[in-house]
């Protein structure tokens, strides 16, 4: 299978899921009335998470975007989950950092040393 039809296999699959998800978060925030909000978000930053391991490990791009929204939804979810709400724009500020440094990085450790001739 070539790669752009893997990638829509795995855009396809991480949708389906998100749609679970919203459902079921539907259901109990019915079923419970409780706020099923912070654990929307918690399920949708591992499955935006999951997709891009998904694609890094099938040799496919990963989405910076998508990877991005992954990770400011589950570190915002997971410290609300735990009681302690981090405020947001803050919190992006220090993910757009570590995504420079993250990418200065990798473009660091793509680059094959100067061999001697």
């Amino acid at each position: 299978m070539e790669k752009s039809a893997k990638n829509k296999v795995f855009d396809a699959i991480a949708w389906g899921v998100f749609i679970v998800l919203l459902g079921a978060g539907w259901i109990t925030s019915t079923y419970y009335q409780i706020d099923t909000g912070i654990y929307i978000a918690l399920g949708a930053g591992f499955i935006l998470i999951s997709l891009n391991f998904a694609r890094w490990t099938t040799r496919i791009n990963v989405s910076k975007f998508s990877l991005f929204i992954g990770l400011l939804a589950l570190s915002l979810s997971g410290t609300g989950i735990v009681g302690f709400a981090m405020p947001f724009i803050p919190t992006v500020i220090v993910l757009v950092g570590l995504f420079i440094v993250a990418e200065a990085m990798q473009k660091t450790l793509n680059k094959k040393p100067l061999q001697a001739q």
